[in-house]
């Protein structure tokens, strides 16, 4: 086995074409002569019935512009498919089992290139089957639930916020999802969206402003990132949530919570010292500020930032007011 001609490819690399047993073969080699890949020209019948399955299942009856047997160095043995496209065409690799390769190049690829160009988005909604955009829609469902019920909710128990975090969030994740493209202004946008609510609305601790950030972020990531980044991208926002809001780890730090307090003097509903004292009384806590929102007939609807009085309650590191 002898090679016929020898060139240099668009990679770099040598590239020796060979024949044998009747079979055309090129194979890469580096300058210093390290063997890299071989492969060779095939046809969809040539191949494996198990990639068969895999390709039909990803892809269906897309057009195929060549297919390629190849024995990587470091992959070892997986067939290339290339897809035609409108304009570049698109490669996708498989296992000898069938399984699809991501290939790592690939996903940092999808990640740096710039939103405004729209060309992932398009390729990526254009090849997610009703199963994909399930998971994608289910994935995400799962996380803004994870971060604005199970933890936002249940420590500050302010219901219009929660409705805020999820409605951002399930709103805006299918625009981003579907869109052949996002440019810089559709982002001017939502931050124009998010500065609106602000000045509309009672005015957001910096806590509210973190979890409105937070609930932006996921549907910026599982809209947009590969699965895999995407998994382990939401992973850290809600990581970073649950352990920088928790009580446990700011245990000297003030919380506030939104409740409405029955008082006796009604007189005295506006009186911000005396409802601060009476709360601190009551639930033996230390009071930091007080904001009223609301006043009707013997209620008192307000903010209240506090934290455990170390003098009474030595042991409790949170306090759940009544709403």
């Amino acid at each position: 086995m002898k090679a016929s001609e020898w060139e240099v490819d668009s990679n770099g690399y040598w590239e020796a074409l060979y024949s044998d047993d009747g079979r055309e073969f090129r194979a890469d080699f580096t300058k210093d002569g390290k063997w890299v890949e071989t492969e060779r020209s095939i046809t969809f019948d040539d191949l494996p019935d198990a990639v068969k399955e895999g390709f039909r299942r990803d892809f269906g009856q897309e057009e195929i512009a060549e297919i390629e047997w190849v024995d990587n160095a470091v992959k070892g043995i997986f067939y290339d498919i290339e897809l035609k496209k409108p304009g570049p065409n698109k490669d996708v690799e498989y296992n000898e089992n069938g399984n699809r390769i991501e290939p790592f190049l690939a996903v940092v690829s999808e990640m740096t290139e710039p939103l405004g160009s729209g060309a992932t988005r398009a390729m990526r909604t254009e090849e997610m089957s009703a199963v994909q955009l399930l998971f994608e829609f289910g994935f995400n469902l799962l996380t803004i639930l994870i971060f604005a019920w199970a933890i936002y909710y249940r420590r500050h128990h302010d219901h219009k916020m929660l409705f805020l975090l999820l409605g951002f969030n399930l709103f805006l994740f299918p625009i981003f999802l579907l869109s052949t493209s996002l440019t810089i202004g559709f982002g001017f946008t939502v931050f124009a969206l998010l500065a609106l609510v602000r000045m509309r609305s009672d005015t957001f601790s910096k806590t509210e402003v973190a979890y409105l950030l937070g609930a932006v972020a996921l549907t910026f990531i599982n809209a947009i990132l590969p699965a895999r980044v995407e998994i382990a991208s939401s992973i850290v926002v809600i990581l970073a949530a649950y352990f920088a809001d928790h009580p446990k780890i700011w245990r000297d730090g003030y919380r506030t919570t939104h409740i409405r307090y029955r008082i006796k003097d009604t007189t005295k509903m506006l009186d911000h010292n005396y409802l601060s004292r009476q709360l601190a009384e009551d639930f033996k806590i230390e009071v930091n500020n007080i904001e009223i929102e609301r006043v009707a007939k013997n209620e008192v609807r307000m903010t209240v930032m506090y934290r455990a009085d170390p003098a009474e309650n030595p042991g409790e590191d949170s306090l759940r007011l009544p709403e």
